[in-house]
């Protein structure tokens, strides 16, 4: 069935002419944790509301959630009459339409599913921010300063605890006697990131598709405890940045994994475990990238530089954020001028907000943000339009080549479809 509810209240979360606001207090993405905490506990703590269950029952033993990553509401509908996969949640269970968390990107949501705290609270934002622990702009997921691979941050000798959270959404799961496991690919599965963010959680590493999803089938047939199964793919990203979210490369893509999804596991398992809610949705959606289009502010606008932060070595706090959502390290004093002087350059190509103005604004939610966050968020977001990009070049050491991306606040990036079903 449709949750209409739900469709409404996204349809109407305007924002701008061109963009939405997340739905941070009720139909978004931050309340998935809680709202699974609940069906373990039959309480009613979620800010998720219950029409997204429908008719299905409130509480569970079993809870399995898989994760799209870039699987944004546009590909539902594009290809929900395409598969059975699909298809199976129209008539058995229940579809609504949320928001993802402002910004749209991977690293706020995927680190709010570890922790159960929305991205205003555990602080990690964006692909790239700035890290006070090390005076410096740094990639988060992959351990590494900002364009310089992955896992190079060892070399400072900094504890990652000292840069992720870690209090896990798995050691909450296990206070409520729910045991969690956690299904990730094997090239990722043992980053600094991860090992600090699955704390607690059962890691069941996988190579193929295939191979991980008859596993989990089992897993979860043969588990007589309370339970939780997180599932993450994130292939679906990948081939929408390189390829673009109307190509032909995301048509097999899409085909591969539905298909899959159906012929080794929903024909494996449907009906057989009992009081078992299956949950997918994704961490944000995609929309069409030119990087020819590119705005780069020090080539293009090199204005921009006098009002920026340093840090203790002079370099710029440059890049953070992503092209679609790119975050400035402004000098308190100068913030007006460096609105106005953007405001002035980027016409027709984006929008330009204090981030405070969006925090009171409930793009963060109604709680107060904490010191984490605001310690590492800029102070002036950039907010391109549909199918711009602006961002810093440095020499072309962050060039853009992405033909889809994500980060911004269009309905492309921002709806998700959460889809629920009862195997019995």
């Amino acid at each position: 069935m449709l949750n209409k509810n739900s469709f409404k209240a996204v349809d109407k979360a305007h924002f701008t002419g061109s963009f939405i606001r997340p739905l941070a207090d009720d139909y978004c993405f931050s309340n998935i944790p809680q709202f699974i905490l609940d069906r373990f506990s039959g309480k009613r703590n979620s800010r998720l509301p219950l029409d997204v269950l429908g008719n299905l029952p409130r509480t569970y033993k079993k809870i399995v959630f898989f994760l799209i990553d870039g699987f944004g509401w546009r590909f539902f509908e594009k290809y929900k009459e395409r598969y059975l996969f699909l298809k199976r949640f129209l008539t058995d269970g229940v579809v609504s339409k949320i928001t993802t968390q402002f910004p749209s990107t991977t690293t706020a949501q995927i680190t709010t599913i570890h922790t159960g705290a929305p991205t205003s609270h555990h602080g990690l934002y964006e692909w790239f921010y700035y890290e006070p622990e090390l005076d410096a702009i740094i990639a988060p997921l992959l351990f590494s300063f900002a364009g310089k691979g992955r896992g190079n941050l060892t070399s400072t000798g900094i504890n990652p605890k000292k840069l992720y959270p870690t209090g896990t959404f798995y050691k909450t799961l296990l206070k409520n006697e729910v045991v969690p496991s956690v299904f990730d690919h094997v090239s990722y599965v043992n980053s600094p990131y991860n090992r600090i963010i699955f704390d607690k959680a059962l890691v069941i590493p996988y190579r193929t598709l295939p191979e991980a999803l008859t596993n989990l089938s089992q897993v979860i047939q043969e588990e007589k405890r309370k339970s939780y199964y997180f599932f993450y793919f994130g292939d679906i990203d990948g081939i929408c940045h390189q390829y673009g979210p109307n190509s032909p490369q995301l048509d097999a893509e899409v085909h591969s994994l539905l298909t899959n999804l159906e012929d080794n596991f929903m024909r494996v398992i449907y009906r057989k475990p009992k009081d078992c809610l299956f949950l997918v949705t994704a961490d944000h959606g995609h929309i069409e990238a030119d990087p020819k289009k590119t705005v780069y502010l020090d080539k293009e606008f090199p204005g921009i530089k006098k009002y920026l932060k340093t840090n203790k070595k002079g370099e710029f706090l440059v890049p953070a954020g992503s092209a679609r959502d790119m975050f400035l390290y402004v000098h308190d004093k100068h913030l007006e001028k460096a609105v106005n002087y953007l405001q002035k350059k980027l016409q027709g190509i984006a929008e330009i907000y204090k981030t405070s103005y969006l925090i009171k604004q409930g793009f963060f939610g109604s709680k107060k943000p904490a010191k984490t966050f605001m310690d590492r968020v800029g102070n002036l977001v950039i907010l391109p339009f549909a199918n711009e990009m602006v961002w810093w070049s440095e020499k072309d050491k962050f060039k853009i080549q992405f033909l889809g991306h994500h980060g911004g606040l269009t309905r492309e990036e921002m709806e998700i479809p959460f889809l629920l079903m009862n195997f019995d």
